[in-house]
């Protein structure tokens, strides 16, 4: 089509009119390029609010009185917790480096998998300038070994690999994928685990857990207020123990580093700039002695004490997110969710969704609209249908829609803004958008 427009202002006027109230044929059916959601909170919002227990220690509540309000008819009481923690570093990599931090201290090369305190005749105790490598291969484990002031012969593969040190005199870095951290306590075991389409590696570091592994938990900000940390140094070991009962074949370990479970960072945690050290005091003053602390009880055991970042105005029932039930894991107002000064970030939040994600969250062709159809009694999403242009129809639960589109919650409002594809009109071989127009 050719539109050759003169200089006559009525006719200009008109155009312009007629381009903006009327639609396109079939405009209503096209696929939105970006989906603009806004809610507020973030993660799954079960448990304590990390957010709300900062909340509540700046107006004065103690560690015990946040945690009792967010575990509502538990304790908190003294354990014995006396336990070592496998914790999984890396994960389905394909190599790592281990150096000691600065050329200090010296490393102990082992082969196999042992044990803590299992004795075993080492490859070799090394100088701190070594720098180890290890990478799988056909379900094996291969070290490089170099130094400047050394040489190493080649080193045979092996299954697994132990490496210690001595804790007083030496720091580990442990590079992979380019991140480097630093780990203090335990030893590290280097392992090649295989599965039905191939191997990899998975690296772990086996610390004790009521100290050495608290101290690297890195979920809150140091500088928050005394009771807010003891809450959530009192909450992560109560999780933490709940996993002990199995190591997972997946990653050689009980528990992961990351937000999977919970995020440790070694001593990467106690070595922050002004802060590092009032976490750890925070965590020491959580012990009742050298082989019990106090953990979150109900009915005689530690409790599954999920928590999360933050919420939209209230806490989860454990049954609206994952379908099983605890007593102790009901929803409870949590205002300060909602206060922008100590939710700065997510109070309220706005993430825009593209076309190719929502379809393929929803496992479409493309999504033309979507709606909430069920919420909690929270006001959070439940279940959520997309419909494409074809006129399918797809329906997922919030907790698996917020994973898929990366949103930081299911604390989705009802307005949802979105943005459409231009309509394109072709004007002398050239292509405007609608609501533009051809000058000849």
């Amino acid at each position: 089509m050719k539109i050759s427009i003169s200089t006559n202002t009525a006719f200009i006027a008109l155009l312009i009119a007629l381009l903006f109230s009327v639609p396109a044929e079939g405009s209503e059916d096209l696929a939105p390029e970006i989906f603009k959601i806004s809610g507020s909170g973030y993660g799954h919002g079960v448990g304590m609010s990390q957010i709300g227990a900062r909340g509540q220690a700046i107006e004065g509540k103690s560690a015990v009185e946040i945690l009792n309000y967010y575990y509502p008819g538990t304790a908190v009481s003294a354990y014995p917790v006396n336990e070592l923690i496998r914790v999984n570093l890396a994960n389905l990599t394909t190599s790592v480096i281990v150096k000691a931090v600065g050329g200090v201290g010296t490393i102990t090369l082992f082969r196999g998998d042992l044990a803590v305190g299992e004795s075993s005749e080492p490859l070799g105790t090394y100088q701190g300038d070594l720098t180890a490598s290890f990478t799988n291969l056909a379900n094996s484990v291969i070290p490089s070994l170099s130094s400047p002031t050394a040489k190493f012969a080649p080193v045979p593969p092996n299954k697994a690999w132990t490496i210690r040190w001595d804790s007083a005199t030496t720091t580990i870095a442990l590079t992979n994928q380019g991140e480097t951290k630093q780990y203090k306590y335990g030893q590290i075991v280097i392992k090649s685990i295989s599965n039905a389409v191939s191997s990899y590696l998975a690296v772990t570091n086996t610390l004790r857990l009521h100290d050495e592994y608290l101290w690297g938990i890195g979920e809150v900000p140091s500088s928050w207020p005394p009771a807010a940390l003891e809450a959530q140094a009192i909450a992560a070991r109560t999780y933490a123990l709940t996993k002990l009962s199995r190591v997972r074949a997946e990653c050689d370990c009980q528990i992961y580093s990351t937000t999977v479970d919970q995020n440790f960072v070694g001593y990467s945690k106690e070595i922050e700039r002004i802060y590092g050290i009032r976490w750890k005091e925070a965590v020491n003053r959580t012990f009742v002695d050298e082989n019990s602390a106090r953990v979150i009880i109900f009915e005689g055991k530690p409790i599954n004490a999920f928590y999360s970042s933050s919420s939209g105005g209230s806490t989860q029932d454990v049954k609206d997110v994952w379908g099983s039930s605890f007593a102790y894991l009901q929803g409870v107002p949590d205002p300060w969710s909602l206060d922008p000064k100590i939710n700065p970030r997510y109070a309220n939040w706005e993430r825009q969704v593209s076309q190719k994600d929502m379809a393929s969250a929803f496992g479409l062709d493309s999504v033309k609209s979507f709606r909430v159809d069920s919420r909690s009694k929270t006001g959070s999403a439940l279940l959520i249908t997309a419909f494409s242009t074809t006129g399918r129809s797809s329906t997922l639960t919030g907790e698996i829609f917020r994973a898929r589109t990366k949103l930081p919650s299911t604390w989705i409002r009802d307005t949802v803004n979105i943005e459409v594809p231009k309509v394109i009109l072709t004007c002398e071989n050239r292509r405007y958008p609608l609501r533009e127009f051809c000058i000849q």
